[in-house]
């Protein structure tokens, strides 16, 4: 089914607006964002659940790259088994950070495999480095082919409306301000009719370290519902000796599919 709350995606990200604004209006949030400068060697985010499985684990290994045409940032997540889920390529300009690429781990039309799918970007606001207050909306959809069913389209939706100052984060023994951010997503699948499900959650942002804390709920009653903190940071090697180790545990070899490094 379709749901009739999605028109205020047409509208245009606010920040594009700072040019025209002066600066008593808006608020420069860049340093709550990933420490991008401080990533060229790359390190692993660690989030652990808070609801349901709390062994429940998101890695996301982050790496910068600066090029001619700009800075970049790469980010690769894995699940708790080590396995690659995604994989997205971002700018980082005056205004903020911009998804440039999107990959997404898929199994294929055996169902035995998985492949990555690039994805159609069409709205490309990842995170606003000038925010106002909640009127303003940041709009990030893609959409892409599941290699198992090539005649499906599934796609994603998901804006962003600043909320202020969170809670401090205390992270190794140090607090962090927290900014605040709440997210409205739909993903849907349309093949021969529609089927779409809504989320509604928050995400928190620590200046100095990034995405500290994030949770989602979908569907009526809780049907799906998530939340994950920030645990660790790592150098990769570590994440490569705990695959290496679980892995070694089951008596298997690392796939193809996992660990590939971010490029």
């Amino acid at each position: 089914m379709h749901l009739p709350l999605f028109p205020f995606f047409l509208i245009v990200s606010s920040f594009v607006l700072v040019v025209s604004c002066s600066s008593d209006e808006y608020t420069e949030v860049r340093a709550y964002y990933f420490p991008v400068e401080a990533l060229e060697e790359g390190l692993v985010y660690a989030y652990a659940a808070e609801l349901g499985d709390t062994t429940e684990r998101r890695y996301w290994y982050y790496r910068a790259f600066p090029r001619d045409s700009g800075l970049f940032l790469v980010g690769t997540q894995y699940d708790r088994f080590f396995q690659i889920n995604q994989i997205v390529r971002e700018k980082i300009d005056a205004s903020g950070a911009i998804a440039r690429q999107v990959w997404l781990y898929e199994l294929d039309s055996t169902r035995q495999k998985v492949i990555p799918v690039e994805a159609v970007i069409e709205a490309d606001d990842l995170f606003p480095f000038w925010v106002r207050d909640s009127t303003g909306v940041f709009l990030y959809r893609l959409k892409y082919r599941p290699p198992f069913d090539t005649s499906a389209e599934i796609y994603l939706i998901r804006n962003r409306r600043y909320l202020g100052a969170g809670p401090d984060f205390n992270f190794e023994g140090k607090k962090y301000p927290v900014i605040r951010f709440s997210v409205r997503e739909a993903v849907g699948h349309q093949a021969e009719g529609a089927a779409e499900i809504e989320g509604t959650g928050e995400e928190w942002y620590a200046k100095g370290l990034g995405l500290v804390y994030f949770c989602k709920t979908f569907g009526d009653k809780s049907q799906i519902q998530f939340a994950f903190r920030l645990r660790e940071r790592f150098p990769m090697r570590e994440l490569e000796r705990r695959a290496a180790e679980a892995f070694k545990q089951k008596g298997e070899g690392v796939h193809d599919e996992y660990l590939v490094p971010s490029h």
